[in-house]
């Protein structure tokens, strides 16, 4: 972590110690490693119940619904061997400004989980919006704490956010969001319906490994939640 915090604050000591205080206070309060814990470690039906079981069944249970639809889950690796989060705003099935959150961050930590075990520090994440429209938009409330989330307890965490099939009315709601992302953040989106984009994704990806929306040519399997879930934390979905 001090190493990334002093990269991205270009050798500023005070400035890299305050964002990781910040950062270590933030995971104890919005329990990261609690929420790890409850969607690793199944609990059976039969073990004994107490307050702590109960609220980690009740974690996984969340975290299992909003992964259910296939809107954001961890499926193989760029050429570099850096974990892919994909996110499909469209499969949005809940709307729920906490659980949303909570699923964001336990994507992200898995991202995280299966990219370090090849011995690199950062993701990157694949949103595609084919068939979006307004009504689709998550709440701007919802959206700056993602922004937020990603900028400041994930320092340094991000390589590239790929952005595809984007239609014309996401410029709207592009604009809007615009104002929030740091410098550093918005050089590292890139828009795909571009020649320069598609070039971005042929470069970057073996596209018998990538889905549909990053030009992907494989016949790769549906999602399925229970599988994944199954699956070991550092392992993405359908790893061979």
């Amino acid at each position: 972590m001090p190493m990334r915090h002093f990269r991205a604050d270009k050798g500023n000591v005070e400035k890299a110690i305050k964002r990781i205080k910040y950062a270590i206070k933030w995971r104890q309060e919005f329990g990261v490693e609690k929420i790890l814990r409850a969607a690793t470690n199944a609990t059976s039906d039969e073990e004994d119940d107490n307050d702590e079981v109960e609220e980690e069944r009740n974690i996984r249970s969340i975290l299992m619904h909003e992964s259910s639809p296939g809107k954001m889950y961890v499926r193989n690796h760029d050429k570099a061997k850096r974990a892919i989060l994909y996110m499909y705003p469209v499969r949005e099935n809940t709307n729920h400004p906490v659980h949303n959150i909570l699923y964001l961050v336990y994507s992200i930590e898995r991202a995280i989980a299966c990219t370090e075990k090849n011995g690199l520090e950062k993701i990157v994440i694949i949103m595609d919006f084919k068939d979006w429209k307004m009504k689709h938009a998550a709440p701007m409330s919802t959206t700056k704490q993602t922004i937020h989330i990603l900028q400041e307890c994930y320092v340094e965490r991000l390589e590239r956010a790929y952005i595809t099939n984007a239609p014309l009315i996401f410029r709207t709601f592009w604009n809007m969001v615009k104002p929030f992302l740091d410098p550093v953040t918005k050089a590292k989106i890139v828009f795909c319906s571009s020649k320069s984009g598609v070039n971005e994704l042929k470069k970057n990806f073996d596209e018998d490994k990538v889905e549909a929306c990053a030009l992907g040519t494989g016949h790769l399997k549906p999602f399925d939640v229970d599988e994944y879930f199954d699956t070991p934390f550092d392992m993405t979905f359908d790893e061979k």
